[in-house]
């Protein structure tokens, strides 16, 4: 087994209730659009596009810690998840949480850490209970009483591989008014589009 790391470099945006607009700039020039069910990505220099239909909401990478850290149980009340139990270890609140039953089969259950109202931990199992991913919250950052983390490093299980992502948020703004090329993007008419079903 190889080790390897990759750094990747970029700017995104998001604009409520379901638009992620994510323009990597390093180590390669790529956008990728996420709005409600439909994944865009483009590849400027290569002339490539991709569109992907997902059969259900897409989760919205990167931000999506932001964006569950502005409801009062991280959003998962929202998307049918069920509290279970809590426990007390240390200074740490653990809840855990079942998914909803029509998803049994293709989601387990999750589990939160909070420590002093600060989300520090996550954990997410398969069905069949065993962790897929873990995931470790770090120099939060307030706005309108609520806590983001600014840091997040993540132990990602695929079969026999693991995956460390660390994600590391920098100049973060709210509320300001977003670059036309974010609000209009478009694919140019001239690079064809592949169409995915997911």
């Amino acid at each position: 087994m190889e080790n390897s790391t990759e750094i990747v470099k970029g700017i995104s945006y998001y604009k409520a209730p379901q638009k992620l607009y994510i323009e990597v700039q390093h180590p390669l020039k790529q956008i990728m659009v996420i709005e409600n069910n439909i994944t865009t990505i483009y590849y400027p220099i290569e002339r490539k596009a991709f569109r992907i239909k997902s059969k259900g909401p897409v989760q919205m990478p990167f931000i999506q810690s932001i964006l569950s850290a502005m409801k009062d149980d991280y959003g998962l009340s929202d998307i049918g998840y069920t509290l279970t139990r809590s426990e007390k270890k240390g200074n740490t609140l653990y809840t855990y949480w079942d998914p909803p039953k029509e998803y049994k089969k293709q989601m387990g259950k999750l589990i939160l850490g909070i420590e002093n109202g600060l989300l520090n931990y996550s954990e997410a199992l398969n069905p069949k209970g065993k962790t897929v991913i873990k995931s470790f919250y770090k120099k939060h950052m307030e706005f309108n009483g609520k806590f983001f983390p600014l840091e997040i490093q993540s132990e990602i299980t695929e079969s026999s591989k693991k995956t460390n992502e660390y994600v590391i948020y920098s100049d973060v703004k709210f509320n300001i008014s977003l670059p036309q090329e974010v609000i209009s993007f478009s694919i140019p008419n001239s690079v064809p589009i592949k169409e995915i079903e997911w």
